[in-house]
C-alpha cells in the first residue's frame, strides 16, 4: 500500500511540515506495512520557501526590510544560483499585524527591498509567492521601493497605502530599477481572483486584513483607480488578469511593473516537486489544511491536487482544521474529493485551538486511518 501525504500548511496553528508529520504518523501507525511518503506543499502563501528549499535545495539570505507598517525587520528569502523565490508573508504577512489590523494603512515597500536586494546579488529569475498579504495596496509600495514616484493633487511626494491609493494625482515609473527588464519574474497566485469587483481583491480578502463592512467600496474604488494609472502606464489590461487580486493587488502589479507571468501557486509548486511522479501508483492522497471552504478549489492545494489525482485515478481525501458548510458532498464530488473531515468543530479563534492543534490533528488523522483500513 502507498499512501501520499500531501498537506498545506493550518495557517496560525501548523507548518505544512508540522501537519505531514503528524498525518505521516498517524498512517504508519494504522498501516505499519505500508509505503508512507510525505510531500508538504504550499500555494504561494505561508511555507513556500520550506516547500522550495526541499524540492530545489539554495540558502536563506537575510534582510533588514520594512515590515507592512514601514517599521524594520529582518526577512528572508531562498537563493539557489541565480534564482530567487521571494514569499512575501516574511514581510507583508498577516501575523506581522495580528493585534493590529489596519489594512488602510499597511504597504508592500518591503517586498521592493526584498527584490531590489536579489537584484544586486545578481538574480536572473525571481519567484514572488503572493500568498498571505496584510496589504491592499495593488503593489504601490513595492514599486515605490523600486523606484517609482507618487505625487497627491497639491504635487506632493506620497507614498500610496491601501486607503491613499485614490489620492494618486500622477505617478512616474521612468525612474523604476533598470535592471528589472532583464530578470524573469514568476508571480505565484494562491488564488485566481480579479483585482477589483465583488470578487476581487478588496471585498473578498480585506475583510480578513481588518476592512470594515463600510470601507470595501473606497478601498475598491482606490483600488480601480491605481488599476487605471497601471493600465495607462504601461499599455496593459490589469483588471482583466486572472489572479490580479492575489496579495491584495499585488498581483496586478507585479504583471504590470515587474512584467512577471502569473501561475497558480500550487501548479508550480507541484511541478517542481513532480509530484505526479510521486502520486502515480498511489492507493490514496490525504491533503489537509486550515478551512476547506469554495476558496479551496481556486487554487489553493487541494485544487491542484485533486486535478492531477483525478488524472491517476487516486482517491483524494482532506482533513481540515474546519470545513465550510458550503463543502456539500455534491461540491466534493465535483472536484474529485472523496471525502473531507474537519478537526475541529465549527469556526474558532486560532487562540483557542493552536495549543491543542497537534493532538486534535494526529486524533483525526488516526481515526481516519482507523475507518479506511476497516473499508
Amino acid at each position: 500500500m502507498k499512501i501520499v501525504i500531501a498537506p498545506d500548511s493550518f495557517k496560525g496553528t501548523l507548518s505544512a511540515y508540522e501537519a505531514s508529520a503528524l498525518i505521516s504518523k498517524a498512517a504508519k501507525e494504522c498501516f505499519p506495512e505500508a509505503q508512507v511518503i510525505s510531500v508538504p506543499l504550499a500555494d504561494g502563501g505561508e511555507g513556500s520557501l520550506a516547500c522550495f528549499r526541499s524540492a530545489i535545495g539554495g540558502n536563506y539570505v537575510s534582510v533588514k526590510v520594512c515590515n507592512p507598517y514601514l517599521e524594520p525587520i529582518e526577512a528572508k528569502y531562498l537563493w539557489k544560483d541565480d534564482l530567487a523565490v521571494i514569499e512575501i508573508a516574511e514581510c507583508v504577512g498577516l501575523p506581522l499585524v495580528e493585534g493590529r489590523k489596519h489594512v488602510r494603512l499597511t504597504s508592500t515597500y518591503g517586498v521592493g527591498e526584498l527584490i531590489r536586494d536579489a537584484i544586486d546579488k545578481g538574480a536572473r529569475e525571481i519567484i514572488l509567492a503572493l500568498g498571505g498579504s496584510s496589504t491592499n495596496d495593488g503593489g504601490a509600495g513595492m514599486a515605490a521601493a523600486l523606484g517609482a514616484r507618487f505625487t497627491d493633487e497639491e504635487g506632493m511626494p506620497m507614498l500610496p497605502t491601501g486607503g491613499t491609493l485614490k489620492d494618486i494625482d500622477s505617478a512616474d515609473f521612468s525612474g523604476l530599477d533598470k535592471r528589472i527588464r532583464d530578470v524573469k519574474f514568476t508571480a505565484m497566485c494562491d488564488v485566481n481572483v480579479p483585482l477589483c469587483g465583488e470578487g476581487g481583491a478588496t471585498y473578498v480578502f480585506a475583510p480578513q486584513k481588518g476592512a470594515a463592512a463600510d470601507e470595501l467600496e473606497p478601498l475598491d474604488k482606490g483600488m480601480r483607480h491605481y488599476g487605471e494609472i497601471l493600465n495607462a502606464a504601461f499599455a496593459t489590461d490589469v483588471f482583466s488578469l486572472a489572479g490580479g487580486g492575489a496579495a491584495g493587488g499585488l498581483g496586478a502589479g507585479a504583471y504590470a511593473v515587474l512584467g512577471a507571468k502569473a501561475e497558480r501557486g500550487i501548479d508550480l509548486v507541484l511541478r517542481v516537486t513532480r509530484f505526479d511522479e510521486i502520486a502515480k501508483d498511489a492507493d490514496m492522497i490525504v491533503t489537509g489544511e486550515g478551512k476547506l471552504d469554495n476558496q479551496s478549489f481556486m487554487g489553493k492545494a487541494a485544487d491542484g491536487i485533486s486535478r492531477i489525482a483525478r488524472r491517476l485515478g487516486v482517491p483524494v481525501y482532506v482533513i481540515a482544521g474546519a470545513v465550510s458548510e458550503e463543502i456539500t458532498p455534491d461540491v466534493l464530488t465535483a472536484h474529485g474529493i472523496a471525502a473531507a473531515f474537519a478537526v475541529t468543530a465549527g469556526d474558532r479563534p486560532v487562540y483557542e485551538i493552536a495549543d491543542s492543534a497537534p493532538k486534535d490533528l494526529y486524533d483525526t488523522a488516526k481515526d481516519f486511518f482507523k475507518a479506511a483500513g476497516e473499508l
